[in-house]
């Protein structure tokens, strides 16, 4: 009985890592992603601020 409960929990064991590790892996190309994301926005504001890219106003009333 004793074997079967270290066989079991050695299981669960490499699936609760190799699941910790498929949550890590994900958080942290989220984080590049976002990261990113904030640097694309911050190129474009760059441009508009520096009047490389023309934005119109717009008044939809």
């Amino acid at each position: 009985m004793a074997k079967q409960v270290t066989e079991t929990d050695g299981a669960l064991r490499a699936y609760a890592l190799r699941l910790l590790d498929t949550v890590y892996n994900a958080s942290v190309y989220a984080v590049i992603a976002y990261s990113g994301l904030l640097v694309l926005l911050a190129i474009i504001g760059l441009a508009i601020f520096m009047k490389i890219i023309y934005v119109p106003e717009f008044h939809p009333w």
